[in-house]
């Protein structure tokens, strides 16, 4: 086995008893990063697979909180990609009921990976909600930069994951047009900065979730 980690700083979502039963499932809905009402259906499911993605789509699921209140957001992290095929297809793939259970079988889905977008798209293909899932992820774009703007070039950052879930969930596109913008405009003011300081912008190096 290889182990792989990162030399950037990150953040602990779950203590070792939460991780190893998280690891042990391969997926789960990370309530604590959603806005989930209990008994209730989500607006929209943000998915992530991958160290950097994890950060950033907690971190957009944070920005849809404050900026739309009320929308049900569920945070789903995936460890194991086999678990995104169906039972039938391999051993550690969940069963339909299961897997329309986490992902729900109709809301938009946005995906971010840190690898090749066409892979969770092969392996989720026979699934009820295949038509809206929407996967982020590598895309050949790189160079020797800071590391969001790497994810911006790549499209797995924040700004535009949360974009991502207004353009997807009926009704926000034309609700929160406003809050679409500054997004927008916060992406463009990043990417600005890393051009002129050679480094992240202080909210995006130093950002905690909660505060």
């Amino acid at each position: 086995n290889i182990v792989v980690s990162g030399k950037q700083s990150s953040p602990t979502w779950l203590g070792p008893a939460d991780a190893a039963n998280h690891c042990g499932r391969g997926l789960g809905i990370w309530e604590f990063a959603g806005s989930e009402v209990a008994g209730e259906d989500p607006d929209v499911v943000l998915a992530c697979a991958g160290d950097v993605p994890t950060v950033e789509t907690v971190a957009a699921a944070e920005l849809l909180k404050k900026g739309v209140p009320g929308l049900k957001i569920r945070v789903v992290n995936v460890v194991d990609l086999m678990r995104l095929q169906d039972a039938s297809e391999h051993p550690h793939g969940l069963p339909a009921s299961d897997f329309d259970g986490i992902f729900t079988p109709d809301k938009p889905i946005i995906f971010a990976y840190h690898g090749y977008p066409a892979l969770i798209h092969r392996l989720a293909y026979r699934r009820t909600n295949h038509g809206n899932l929407h996967v982020r992820g590598y895309k050949e774009e790189g160079t020797t930069t800071t590391p969001f703007d790497m994810a911006m070039m790549n499209g797995i950052d924040r700004f535009q994951l949360a974009i991502d879930a207004i353009d997807r969930v009926p009704g926000l596109a034309e609700k929160h047009s406003l809050l679409r913008q500054d997004l927008q405009d916060r992406r463009i003011r990043a990417r600005e900065h890393t051009r002129a300081h050679g480094e992240d912008p202080e909210e995006i190096r130093n950002w905690v979730l909660g505060n």
